[in-house]
């Protein structure tokens, strides 16, 4: 009879103390570093796959294309994994903030605005095969993946890493924005 009442009682404590996480297991910038290590590397294999794809005419087109969407699934998943870790990351240390401002100035910076322009370059290929609205689909979801990632992260910078580390990981973040952005367009541009 007194059970439910202590249940009752003893839930708000119960709840409260599981989003309560101990700091040693939080996220911190380290492991933010190795989710921007992890999204490079994913852009690296969709680039290489999409690199094999030759494009052909619909259904074909269908099958031949879904490599290319397990990609975007796959950058899509370690980007939302980064994201919430950098949600829920503790403040960075000027130590962190500056690996991973130099993390994605070397890795992301680079393998995106690459990948971005060699992805044009088989737009025949996507076209042909009637998958130009999937390729401009697929960019918008990877573009608001990188902002929304790209905002939680710069929020946990730590200011004492300077106001020039800070402006190269922004420049580095607006790069990328900018690649994936004329990406859309060239596509929307190229399906009329």
């Amino acid at each position: 009879m007194h059970l439910p009442t202590i249940l009752l009682t003893l839930l708000p404590t119960l709840t409260l103390s599981t989003l309560i996480f101990p700091r040693q297991l939080l996220a911190t910038g380290q492991t933010v570093k190795e989710d921007v290590i992890n999204i490079h590397n994913a852009v690296l294999a969709l680039d290489s796959t999409i690199q094999s794809f030759q494009g052909s005419p619909i259904p074909t087109s269908l099958i031949e294309g879904t490599p290319v969407l397990f990609g975007v699934a796959e950058i899509h998943k370690v980007n939302r994994a980064g994201f919430c870790n950098a949600l829920l990351a503790t403040p960075f240390t000027v130590e962190d903030s500056r690996d991973v401002v130099d993390t994605v100035v070397d890795t992301v910076n680079v393998s995106i605005p690459t990948s971005i322009e060699r992805l044009k370059a088989k737009a025949p290929a996507f076209k042909e095969g009637g998958l130009t609205v999937t390729v401009i689909a697929s960019l918008k979801l990877l573009l608001y993946d990188h902002d929304t990632f790209s905002a939680a992260t710069i929020a946990k910078l730590n200011l004492g890493v300077g106001a020039e580390k800070i402006e190269e990981g922004s420049d580095a973040v607006a790069n990328i924005h900018n690649a994936i952005q004329g990406g859309i367009e060239f596509f929307a541009a190229d399906s009329v």
